[in-house]
């Protein structure tokens, strides 16, 4: 642990009268990272921080940053450059990483980044605080060694002052399968998975402060359990039963999962539970079984396909979305037509696509990246167009049909030159955006912020519908 500071404002909560300082965080990456985000803003609060959007505002700035691709640490890099400036006109700001490129870099982004003031990983948010006094006084501050599974502890989200109609709850943390391209296990560690009780605690307290969605979330959150020990450990579809339960809760997703353990127990529970939404995401990463046995992801095919027929049969609605990696080492030009193969079988609602880039420490990194960037660029814009066009299709079928959308907040844009009418947006069970427009008084009111409303679709956009209240 980090020893602390009797002398320094942010070495406890900040006494009364204490001023107020801004923080502003730019976060980069998954789900994972956003709900990192809130437990930055958890464990500030009590100290006086307050959120801000304007990073020349705040005396404390934090990019929470993602090592999954190449590309997310280029940006967090370029972005420390644009910061770097206001150091020169305010001498209380401290400057520092989090994230996953903080946990992979350490003391080595302290020495390429000379301005920077804290480096720390995931698994020492709970000492931000003291992490920042430390850098008040002066000291470049890298915290990033892993907490041993029996000691770490999860932070249990509290509701804020505004409450999200959706909000996120990590359920464990860490990955066990150590693929050969990821580097998940090397910034998160090990799975450690966050008692049920807490769980089922927290969705509780979120669900009565206002929230009425939740997305559960670890790196393949179907592992969930298997680290505990104990004579009655859940397992993820128990505890899916349990969060089902709660009073109050109208939607719950999952994610991330892994193929391998995508079992006939989870599967049931589409069937079973009203909460739980018609949405899957289940990252394939290949169509071809010699790349996967080389990812390390130990599932053929066949195998893949076999788990999507399941879910279908238990849910004949179900959205499925999937990850693909074109251009691993080694990748023919057959065994990438057996990705598009896949594809267009299973057609995905949408997918999340990327050319390879070697990881640090990954077994894939020591393999020789025979594949060259053009033709990855090639195959990549080849696998966007396919799906482009089944997500198109995918999308017209909701034209005529009337869905029910959870109400998030207003859209991003007025209804079509509408003067007095205004959108408000929402999504389908199936995790799409609905936008839909509403007179102007109803706009500016709370009545339908975290209300179900059925809508009736009318057009279909690439990444959303429109449509209006049936």
């Amino acid at each position: 642990m980090v020893a602390t500071s009797d002398t320094n404002l942010l070495a406890g909560p900040a006494p009364s009268g204490a001023p107020r300082r801004y923080v502003y965080v730019q976060t980069f990456g998954c789900q994972m990272n956003v709900n990192d985000t809130d437990r930055i803003m958890q464990v500030l609060a009590p100290h006086n921080y307050r959120p801000t959007d304007d990073p020349a505002q705040a005396s404390l700035i934090l990019l929470n940053t993602c090592s999954v691709r190449d590309k997310a640490e280029q940006k967090m890099l370029s972005q420390l450059g644009r910061l770097a400036p206001l150091k020169e006109y305010n001498d209380d700001l401290v400057l520092g990483v989090a994230g996953c490129v903080a946990q992979q870099e350490g003391e080595r982004l302290l020495k390429k980044v000379p301005y920077l003031d804290l480096v720390f990983g995931p698994d020492h948010i709970a000492e931000l605080p003291e992490l920042v006094a430390r850098a008040r006084e002066h000291e470049r501050v890298s915290e990033t060694t892993f907490t041993k599974r029996k000691a770490f502890t999860f932070i249990e989200a509290e509701p804020r002052e505004e409450t999200r109609v959706s909000e996120f709850v990590t359920i464990m943390k860490g990955c066990d399968k150590v693929c050969s391209f990821c580097i998940v296990p090397f910034t998160r560690g090990r799975e450690v998975s966050k008692p049920a009780d807490a769980v089922v605690r927290e969705v509780e307290r979120l669900v009565a402060a206002g929230a009425r969605e939740v997305t559960v979330l670890g790196q393949n959150v179907n592992s969930y359990g298997k680290d505990l020990q104990g004579d009655r450990i859940p397992t993820f579809a128990e505890l899916l039963r349990r969060i089902d339960a709660i009073e109050g809760l109208e939607r719950l997703r999952f994610t991330t999962s892994h193929p391998m353990d995508a079992i006939d127990d989870l599967v049931a529970c589409f069937g079973e539970l009203p909460s739980l939404c018609e949405f899957f995401h289940l990252p394939v990463q290949s169509g071809n079984d010699r790349v996967l046995r080389e990812m390390r992801r130990f599932y053929t095919v066949a195998e893949y396909e076999e788990t999507v027929a399941a879910l279908r049969r238990q849910s004949p609605g179900i959205a499925l979305s999937t990850d693909i990696i074109v251009g691993f080492p080694g990748e023919t030009d057959a065994e990438f037509e057996d990705t598009l193969a896949l594809l267009a079988r299973v057609r995905y609602d949408t997918i999340f696509a990327f050319k390879y880039s070697p990881r640090p420490g990954t077994r894939a990194s020591e393999m020789d990246d025979t594949v060259p960037e053009p033709v990855k660029r090639e195959r990549l814009a080849r696998v966007l167009a396919l799906q482009d066009a089944i997500t198109r299709e995918r999308m017209e079928a909701y034209v005529g049909e009337t869905v029910e959308v959870l109400v998030e907040g207003p859209s991003r844009m007025a209804s079509k030159g509408q003067a007095a009418r205004w959108q408000l947006m929402g999504r389908t069970r199936t995790n799409v955006i609905v936008n839909f427009p509403v007179p102007l008084g109803e706009f500016w009111s709370d009545r339908w912020i975290g209300k179900l409303a059925r809508v009736n679709v009318e057009e279909a956009k690439s990444n959303s519908l429109y449509g209006t209240l049936a």
